[in-house]
């Protein structure tokens, strides 16, 4: 029916299925499906496809020993992955490539694809931490590293409980540190899973694990009979590693029992297997036969014996020669080294100067910075104090210009009373002296009034200290949003707006210092007529310019709200704002260093300055102070 379908994704599916489900049993079945997977893979441009069939190859070449196309097989596959960001089955293409190069007794291919692995294996994923963890310790086993092949097989474990080849590597590791009963216990229970599963490969393994165990235990007989069955096809199927582990233990075990014939045969198959399995290794296996074979040989025990001196001579020449080569190469890799060192010295001098060359230069420009802020900062503050004056002068006018008019008033009364006291006229003499007593107290009230707010700006101007001192933070804020208003005033009579005051009356004095507090909230209302001004000078209908100031008390916070329905700050320059030397106003109008300063004012109190804003509609500054120090 798979082969009758249709030329779908489907079947490339299917295909996959049955290729990796016979992997280990009927290796050639499976390399069928695989082909047949790839090429209707291939036909249908279907990657994902192509990537499950090529790993299904490479781990089928795998079982029937074909290295070569295993890992060409297995390595396209890891190329599609990777395009396709599928990090578990790159994963596993790369267990794939440690079990073809462990087969082949590369361990350190096989342990450098362990480390590629565990690169991209996340730790959450648990069942390919669990699977590498198997692989892993099957290598460790192989090169006898018996106790990390223990702890990772251990670690492995809880998941890998019911797979057969894990209880394999198990055992293999108990019958090489000779805990034989345990080893017995692990083969059984592999022996057990791998013939429920069908997993053919395991079976053979498990033969082969059980026959070294005996050998090992010296129950030479029982080890030929499970080396045998790893002989004995299943299912029309063997092994080809499997076959020559079993063949090369009837050789040794042959050998012990002095049976050169039986040896020589199983000898001569593992020789045979082994040049099938390891081409890159034919030479040296076949030198290795020849070599065994004259040692089985009776009639060639004395002539080794008449050559061992002259072997043994040829052998220190080799020694001298392997020393002479390595002593040559130390060398050259010292020399190298020592010119590699040079170079790299002269060029971390001349990269220091280039270094030393920069840093003077980055030193003369900041110096030149600091000059130049501190003349923009020294300039901001004296724009501020200008302002701060004409606020004055034109707060101040009103009381002085009440006791101006009312002074020439009084000296006209005076002339009338004394005039009404010489014609007799008593009445119109005493209410003449009743309106000047009450003038008398406008005078003094506008006065007062005068002194009161030359007193309150002395003190917002006064040096500061550095100390911060209890403040009516209600009040700061009221006098400054009305001394901005009055020097934008004097600077432009036509200009009007509606000022609005929402004061939290529960707010008592907090810890400031009052100077610098006075410096932003002039800097903040001076930026807030502008823009309304800016605004109403549009012609906009209905448009009212308006500044508000808004104070509330929180649990250990006041927060103050400067807000105005001017033009609003674009969206792209918000987050630069508190920026040094950055403004939207013209050129000549600002320095851009008035809410720079005030951020770093409000900071130093420990306190937080923020910006809403719609452009075109208003902007609102919002300062938060703590109330305690």
């Amino acid at each position: 029916m798979l082969l009758e379908g249709k030329d779908d994704t489907n079947k490339v599916n299917s295909c996959d299925s049955m290729a990796d489900m016979l992997t280990f049993s009927y290796p050639d079945t499976s390399l069928f499906y695989g082909q047949l997977g790839l090429k209707l893979a291939n036909k249908l441009n279907f990657e994902h496809g192509e990537l499950l069939s090529a790993k299904d190859l490479g781990f089928a070449y795998i079982v029937l020993g074909n290295y070569s196309n295993s890992i060409n097989y297995l390595l396209q596959s890891i190329r599609i992955s990777q395009n396709l960001n599928d990090t578990f089955n790159i994963v596993d293409n790369y267990l794939g490539l440690v079990f073809c190069y462990r087969e082949q007794k590369d361990y350190e291919k096989s342990l450098y694809y362990i480390n590629e692995a565990r690169k991209i294996t996340r730790p959450s994923d648990a069942g390919l931490v669990s699977l590498t963890d198997d692989v892993v310790s099957s290598v460790y086993e192989q090169t006898n590293q018996l106790d990390s092949a223990l702890f990772y097989a251990n670690r492995a474990l809880p998941l890998q409980k019911g797979h057969s080849y894990l209880m394999y590597v198990l055992g293999a590791i108990n019958s090489k540190s000779g805990h034989f009963s345990d080893a017995q216990k692990y083969y059984q229970q592999a022996l057990t899973l791998s013939l429920k599963d069908h997993v053919q490969k395991d079976v053979f393994d498990t033969y082969d694990g059980i026959a070294e165990l005996y050998r090992r235990e010296g129950k030479l007989d029982s080890a030929i009979y499970f080396a045998k069955l790893a002989l004995i096809p299943t299912f029309g199927r063997t092994f080809p590693i499997d076959v020559f582990r079993a063949s090369n233990l009837l050789a040794d075990i042959y050998e012990i029992q002095h049976k050169p014939d039986s040896a020589l045969k199983y000898l001569r198959q593992t020789i045979i297997l082994k040049d099938s399995l390891y081409s890159q290794q034919k030479t040296r296996d076949a030198q290795n036969f020849t070599f065994n074979e004259q040692l089985h040989q009776q009639e060639l025990k004395q002539k080794i014996e008449e050559n061992e001196l002259q072997y043994n001579s040829r052998l220190h020449i080799y020694i001298l020669l392997g020393g002479l080569i390595v002593l040559l190469i130390v060398a050259a890799g010292l020399w190298r080294r020592n010119v590699y060192r040079q170079k790299s010295f002269a060029q971390l001098q001349k990269q220091k100067q280039e270094i030393d060359t920069q840093k003077t230069k980055v030193e003369r420009t900041l110096d030149e910075l600091r000059v130049t802020q501190s003349q923009l900062i020294q300039s901001e503050k004296m724009a501020s104090l200008g302002e701060l004056t004409a606020g004055i002068a034109h707060e101040i006018q009103n009381p002085l210009n009440f006791v101006n008019n009312f002074s020439e008033v009084n000296r006209e009364l005076i002339d009338e009373a004394s005039q009404a006291v010489k014609t007799g006229n008593s009445g119109e003499a005493m209410e003449l002296l009743s309106i000047l007593k009450d003038n008398e107290k406008k005078i003094n009230h506008h006065g007062k009034r005068a002194d009161a707010i030359v007193k309150g700006m002395l003190q917002h101007t006064r040096v500061s200290t550095g100390q911060k001192e209890p403040g009516n933070i209600n009040a700061i804020a009221d006098e400054c949003l009305k001394l901005s208003y009055h020097a934008i005033r004097a600077k432009d009579k036509f200009f009007e707006a509606n000022l609005e005051t929402h004061f939290d009356a529960t707010i008592d004095k907090i810890p400031l210092i009052q100077q610098d507090i006075v410096r932003v909230f002039v800097n903040l209302f001076n930026n807030a007529f502008y823009v309304v001004n800016e605004k109403s000078k549009q012609q906009i209908q209905g448009y009212e310019p308006t500044v508000s100031v808004t104070t509330k008390k929180s649990a250990d916070r006041v927060e103050i709200r400067v807000r105005d329905n001017g033009t609003g700050i674009p969206e792209k320059v918000v987050d630069k704002i508190f920026q040094p030397f950055f403004t939207t106003k013209p050129t000549g109008l600002g320095t851009g260093l008035g809410l720079s300063l005030s951020y770093d004012i409000i900071k130093a109190h420990g306190g937080e300055i923020n910006v809403n804003t719609k452009e075109g509609d208003y902007a609102e500054f919002v300062v938060q102070l703590p109330i305690s120090s």
